[in-house]
Order: structure tokens, then C-alpha cells, then sequence
């Protein structure tokens, strides 16, 4: 059967393709040479110590996480190695984060980012530095390899450890170079490599960029047979359409649920009914975060009216499965990968990005069942599940080629009108791929 892996890894090629002319210049692979293997800390994360410190008087410095206590913190020095009275300073130490609500972001960071603080002590004296511009004033100029991958941290780039082909320093001239990557979108997981030039002032600039990672998205989900579509409504143009989503989602639930009946109707395997079970469960969640979302942007949206009939034949329910599960659920991945990637609203990639992984998932139960079905149909009805793949094709083309209101692009993250019809077009052809 269908795997969600290998829809997923069809799509990813799906997305890079299209990406492409957007990429540009970053095809051309990165020359790594002469960059040094970052070091790492336990846990496998990149060292931030040792810092070539002001004047090197400070007795210890410790890099801590201020919610999770259970982290542990990266810590250079002895605590108050030099102090007068010791328990004092090793209390200020212990409750340096108490009275710490926010800090500063340590590396890439998508959503629940952990915030962290750097403890300075020396002698009786503990300092709190909570923001990354704080850091940079008291480190001063950056003059060790270590200093600039802190740097290229702060401004929100991985530097892997132990692995100079993605995360990697060396010296240039007066400044350092830095190999770190960001992800760009977590729907699709999108991440990019860069080469960074870090100055003496700690300024980042990035030199060269390529796309090492594409991964899978998606979000609109199936339309159930017997639904009474009824559009969003909304003060903005983005309220109205994520209302429309919310919409679709909830109907989902039901289409999943009858698919679910339907399947164990006619004798599918256990596999297809947990999966569709699943695929129900995952689509009430997602028609509360988008109705939420709706509500964000002003948009009003409404339960769905789903009529319920008696079970399908084998050959009705391929037909509805190969235009709303194989083409409409599959593409709707894609679009996904896309919206997440260039919506520019954060709230709405977040989302985006948490949908995804269901929706991808969804995707692959749909060419699981495709392939359960087709050979129990004749020839005949096999001629007219294409035919109804055909024309969902169609018509994921004509959207395409209508694109969208402006703001949706902005907010939303909607494909333009180029855009989004060379996703269209590179989905058509990477179909046979997506029923291998």
C-alpha cells in the first residue's frame, strides 16, 4: 500500500521543482572547504563555550533555558570562583532566571521557540543578560571562531555540530564565515543552507544560500459526496477564506467517517479502517484551529450539511476517492507546502505547518485505497475513475490559472498566478510517481 513516506517524498520533488525559478541563484551546491567542524555540548547540541570573554576577568558564564528547568544549561567557569561570600552569589545564580519572563532565541526556531539567558559572574557580582543584543554588547568585538557562531545563532541560524558540509566556521581576513541553515517554512519542512560572513561588530550577512530540504504539507480536506456547500463569510477577504477552510475541514470529518463504513463495508483490510478512523479524528482538530483562525481574521463560518446515503458500490466510492482524495486532497498537500512557506502571517504558518502532518497522511490513505480498489473493477470502471481523475486535474488547472485576491497571496500565503500554475502543472506529471 500507499505509503505516507513516499507521498510525502513525491511531493517534496513536487515543491522543488516548482520552487526553482524562486531559488535562483541558490541551485549551485555551497563549496564547504576550510570550514571547521563546530564542537558539541551534551545532548548533541552545539557548543556555545568557550567565549573569548572581555578581558577574560569574568570567574563563569552559564547559558540557560529559563522554561524548561529540566535543560541542561552550558555553563564555562567555576561559579564564583572569586567571590567573597559564596553562598550569596552561588543564590544569585540559582534564582538568576525568577524574575525573567522573556529572553533571547538561541539558533532556529519555529514556533514554541525556548528562550535563554547568559549569567555572568565575576567575583560577588551575577549579571543577567536576557536579549540577544545584550549578549552582543557585553561579548564585544567578535574575535574567535567561537564568538561568531554565537553570533550567526543569535541571529537565528543552526550551526549544526560535528558537521562541517552544514555547520561550520573559519576565518576570512579580520572576519569568520559561518555554515548555518534555517528552515524557511515548517509546511512544507522547508530548509535552506547558508554562508554566513560574521564582522568584527557581530553583524551577519548572508553570502550564498541552496534549498537542502522540502518536506511534505497540505490542507484542505477531502469534499464528502452529499454535502451542501455553503462559502465563508468574513469582514476581510483571509476571514472568509479560512472560514471556507474551516468549512471543508469539518466536512472532512464526515467523508472520513463514511469512507471508514464504507471500506469496512466491503471488506477492506483492518490497515485502511485505522487509517480512515485516524484521518476522522485528525480532521476534527484541524476544523477547531482553522475555525479559530477564521474567527482571527474576521471570518464567519458554518457547520456543514452533509446528507447521508446509503453505502456505494465499490466503483462510486474509486470515483470520489480518485477526484477528492488522489487529486483534490493531494494537491491541497502541496498548496499547503506553499502557504506555509510564504504566508505572511505567523500564526497561519504555524497552523499550516501542524495540519501538514496530518494532511500528508490523508493523502497517502487516499492512493492506498485507489490501490485497493482498481482491480476489483472492470475495465469499464476503471476507464471512468481516470475519467474522473482527469477532470479533477482539470480543474485544479483552471483554479490555478484564475489565482487569487492579493490579500490571500499576502496573508495567506497563496500561490500567485505563475506560481500556481507551475505547481499544477508539475503535480500532473509527478501523478504516475504518486500511484507507484
Amino acid at each position: 500500500m500507499t505509503s505516507s513516506d513516499h507521498v510525502t517524498n513525491v511531493l517534496r520533488r513536487v515543491l522543488a521543482l516548482s520552487l526553482a525559478p524562486i531559488v535562483g541563484a541558490c541551485s549551485a551546491s555551497i563549496d564547504t572547504e576550510g570550514f571547521e567542524p563546530v564542537t558539541c555540548a551534551s545532548g548533541g547540541r552545539t557548543a556555545v563555550f568557550p567565549l573569548d570573554t572581555p578581558g577574560g576577568a569574568d570567574d563563569y558564564l552559564e547559558l540557560r533555558q529559563i522554561e524548561d528547568v529540566t535543560s541542561p544549561a552550558q555553563t564555562q567557569g567555576t561559579p564564583c570562583a572569586t567571590a567573597s561570600d559564596v553562598a550569596a552569589c552561588q543564590e544569585q545564580i540559582a534564582t538568576a532566571a525568577d524574575q525573567v519572563t522573556t529572553g533571547f532565541r538561541v539558533g532556529d526556531c519555529a514556533d514554541l521557540c525556548p528562550q535563554h539567558i547568559l549569567i555572568v559572574n565575576s567575583g560577588d557580582q551575577v549579571t543577567v543578560l536576557a536579549s540577544a543584543e545584550a549578549v552582543k554588547d557585553w561579548l564585544g568585538p567578535v574575535d574567535s571562531p567561537a564568538d561568531a557562531v554565537l553570533m550567526a545563532q543569535l541571529a537565528g541560524y543552526d550551526v549544526p555540530c560535528n558537521d562541517p558540509e552544514e555547520g561550520g566556521v573559519k576565518a576570512v581576513g579580520s572576519d569568520y564565515e559561518v555554515l548555518g541553515n534555517k528552515y524557511m517554512s515548517q509546511c512544507p519542512v522547508e530548509r535552506a543552507k547558508f554562508r554566513l560572513k560574521v564582522n568584527a561588530q557581530g553583524a551577519v550577512r548572508e553570502l550564498e544560500s541552496e534549498v537542502i530540504e522540502s518536506d511534505s504539507g497540505g490542507c484542505i480536506g477531502r469534499r464528502p459526496e452529499g454535502l451542501t456547500h455553503q462559502s465563508g463569510q468574513g469582514t476581510t477577504q483571509a476571514g472568509a477564506y479560512f472560514a471556507n477552510v474551516a468549512h471543508l475541514e469539518a466536512a472532512s470529518v464526515d467523508a472520513f467517517e463514511r469512507l471508514r463504513e464504507e471500506l469496512a463495508f466491503h471488506g477492506a483490510p483492518q490497515e485502511l479502517l485505522d487509517r480512515a478512523d485516524a484521518a476522522r479524528e485528525d480532521e476534527v482538530r484541524h476544523a477547531r484551529v482553522m475555525r479559530r483562525v477564521a474567527e482571527r481574521f474576521g471570518g464567519m463560518w458554518k457547520e456543514p450539511a452533509v446528507e447521508h446515503r446509503a453505502p456505494r458500490s465499490l466503483e462510486e466510492i474509486a470515483i470520489e476517492n480518485a477526484a477528492e482524495g488522489c487529486v483534490r486532497e493531494t494537491y491541497g498537500a502541496l498548496v499547503g507546502m506553499w502557504q506555509a512557506q510564504f504566508a505572511r502571517d505567523r500564526v497561519v504558518r504555524r497552523v499550516m505547518r501542524r495540519v501538514a502532518r496530518d494532511e500528508a497522511a490523508h493523502a497517502s490513505l487516499a492512493w492506498a485505497v485507489d490501490a485497493w480498489l482498481l482491480p476489483q473493477l472492470s475495465e469499464e470502471a476503471r476507464a471512468r475513475v481516470e475519467a474522473a481523475r482527469q477532470h479533477a486535474l482539470a480543474e485544479i488547472s483552471a483554479e490555478a490559472r484564475q489565482g487569487y485576491d492579493p490579500e490571500l497571496v499576502t496573508i495567506a500565503g497563496m500561490p500567485t498566478v505563475d506560481a500556481g500554475q507551475r505547481l499544477a502543472q508539475t503535480f500532473m506529471q509527478a501523478l504516475p510517481a504518486l500511484a507507484a
